[in-house]
């Protein structure tokens, strides 16, 4: 075997669409030497995955990238993609923009043929290597679920199933503890520790105590450029805590009381299927004036299938009732829409039209994707004024789709508030967010809060709760516990 580094990069640049991303990138990565990336939002740290992985190239004249993985050194980085893998947001969020909804045996499968999708009926062979990484990696139970039916985190334990089933040199994880609770944190960390013996892993994170444990070693990236290399310690801290998930299951239900003549949702009984799955189950609520509730719950347990519920994007089931009395119960959609804003990392995923951040903030006042229309100086007026309340001034003429995740975020953050919504769904808000953008969010929401608008967030984290007034605990898709929270 050569002794020579997996991959090495050295004195590399790289520009997206024109504009600077990393500077001066000097690293490499040894056989069995697993690393982790660490930086902010719009550090750097995903391009610097794409560079790894072949699919981002080095400014022209910048410096040089060799791989070897056995056959000596080579640069093809085509070549080189053969023995990487790459788990990222934006591969997680293609499938919801494509509507892949494939079983998740058969995106496993992907991965034994080496293609984006399943192609062919597999052979017996083929279908029992799928299944045999599927049982080692622990998401042998998720084989005949539809993928766009997964939780986020089911997800992205399926890709990494996925990927293993490709056989690479070098898995690169982009961000794997995001969005996850600490039960779904805790199977991924077993799924690593499996996955370490077959290929070498390269992680990022906001933070170190977020990268997987089996990393010992970590780049610290800044601005586009590595400014430190640390050892991790072994008493480093591991995974943020997450809500706890509510009374056990087979409880009695929850009464949610009389619903008020100016509520703004009521829910009665409903009941919520997604193909053949029973997602939400007998499930009452009213949102009354004044209140702001978190919705808290396991990865999996209808948490965002009930916020797309409150925005008319799925209807309950025969004997069941939603209405927004409040709001006039709109029979157009779209009128609801200006009334009810909602953001989710699903939302995020499907957000792929060529725009820059200033027309996608726009683009919020028809709920559209893309603007579609010329502005008035007042709305044009509110874009600016929230392009600088989120800090976005700086990226408001770039293209979105070189944002960080963290980035685009906030431009739909904006674009969702655009027409001072009555009530804003918003799922997993601080997901993707380092430190200091999710204070910048909660001062954010503070002040929208204050202008009248009524919230109804989604969370697993055991932080930013000074927000809300109520919280709803899900389990299994019933309501186990439905309580006003006590402000501090």
């Amino acid at each position: 075997m050569s002794s020579a580094p997996l991959i090495r990069l050295k004195h590399v640049d790289v520009a997206l669409e024109g504009t600077p991303v990393l500077h001066d990138i000097e690293w490499q990565l040894e056989r069995g030497e697993h690393w982790g990336i660490v930086g902010a939002n719009g550090s750097g740290k995903s391009t610097l995955l794409g560079l790894i992985a072949g699919t981002v190239w080095p400014a022209p004249g910048s410096g040089e990238r060799r791989y070897d993985f056995g056959q000596g050194t080579e640069t093809d980085a085509v070549a080189a993609r053969s023995e990487i893998a790459f788990v990222s947001h934006e591969l997680q969020d293609r499938y919801a923009r494509l509507e892949w909804n494939f079983t998740a045996l058969e995106v496993v499968l992907s991965g034994v043929y080496r293609t984006d999708v399943p192609r062919r009926r597999p052979a017996t062979e083929q279908r029992n290597r799928a299944l045999a990484v599927m049982r080692r990696l622990g998401v042998a139970r998720l084989a005949e679920r539809r993928f766009l039916e997964l939780s986020r985190g089911e997800q992205r334990r399926v890709l990494i199933a996925r990927a293993v089933a490709f056989g690479p040199k070098v898995l690169l994880l982009d961000e794997p503890a995001s969005g996850l609770d600490a039960a779904s944190r805790d199977e991924l960390a077993s799924m690593l520790t499996r996955v370490a013996d077959e290929c070498t892993i390269v992680a990022t994170a906001h933070v170190a105590g977020d990268l997987p444990a089996l990393v010992q070693r970590y780049l610290v990236v800044e601005a586009g450029r590595i400014v430190a290399r640390e050892t991790r310690s072994a008493d480093a801290p591991g995974a943020r805590p997450a809500f706890p998930v509510g009374a056990q299951r087979g409880e009695a239900p929850i009464d949610a009381g009389h619903a008020p003549d100016d509520a703004l949702i009521t829910l009665e009984h409903a009941d919520v299927w997604l193909g053949a799955r029973h997602v939400l189950r007998d499930v009452s609520w009213h949102l009354a004036p004044s209140q702001h509730w978190l919705v808290t719950g396991a990865n999996g347990s209808g948490k965002s299938t009930f916020l797309r519920l409150l925005h008319g994007q799925l209807r309950p089931a025969l004997g069941s009732e939603i209405r927004w009395p409040a709001l006039g119960n709109p029979r157009n959609v779209w009128e609801l829409r200006k009334r009810i804003a909602w953001l989710s990392p699903e939302l995020q995923a499907g957000y792929r039209y060529p725009s820059t951040v200033r027309a996608c903030v726009a683009s919020g006042f028809e709920s559209s994707i893309g603007q579609t229309r010329a502005l008035t100086a007042r709305e044009a007026a509110r874009v600016d004024e929230l392009i600088g309340a989120l800090e976005l001034s700086a990226l408001a003429e770039r293209p979105l789709r070189t944002l960080s995740y963290g980035q685009a975020r906030r431009a739909l953050v904006a674009r969702a508030l655009v027409n001072r919504p009555r009530v804003l769904l918003f799922d997993e808000p601080w997901e993707g967010l380092d430190a200091p953008m999710a204070e910048l969010l909660n001062r954010t929401l503070a002040t929208v809060v204050a202008a009248g608008t009524q919230l109804v967030c989604t969370s697993h984290l055991a932080a930013h709760r000074e927000h809300f007034t109520h919280e709803l605990s899900l389990d299994a898709g019933r309501v186990v516990s439905s309580r006003a929270l006590t402000q501090s």
